[in-house]
């Protein structure tokens, strides 16, 4: 009985501390090696708030899935200077156009803010 108890108790920490672990928000991948002298560039895209509950968006950059973005989040990220390819893509595929990737040439301390939108019912875009 005694063991019994000690793993129900055990169970329970566990789902408990799984639950904490999944509303956890959105970590941001770095795409590339960040240069040890602070001179960065900075990444932020967010999600227009009509683009949609469930359609998630999947980011990537220089070919890397770097975050899949949900209701009401965004990805903010070091970037490292130099050329970089932005693009996105929606999930689920709606059978919609994929939009153009966009070619950022990064320099350090600027800020690169992208929207994705709709810029109508079937071309999903990043816009600045």
């Amino acid at each position: 009985m005694k063991i019994l108890h000690y793993v129900s108790i055990k169970l329970v920490m566990i789902a408990i501390a799984c639950s904490f672990a999944a509303s956890t928000g959105i970590q941001a991948q770095e795409p590339k090696v960040i240069s040890a002298s602070g001179d960065n560039a900075r990444l932020v895209v967010t999600r227009a708030a009509n683009f949609g509950t469930f359609e998630f968006i999947n980011l990537f950059v220089d070919g890397v899935q770097v975050a899949d973005l949900g209701f009401n989040q965004k990805y903010d990220a070091i970037l490292s200077p130099g050329q970089h390819v932005v693009l996105m893509t929606t999930n689920p595929d709606l059978d919609v156009n994929t939009p153009s990737p966009i070619f950022v040439s990064a320099k350090p301390g600027q800020t690169y803010a992208f929207t994705a939108v709709w810029k109508d019912a079937q071309d999903p875009l990043l816009e600045q």
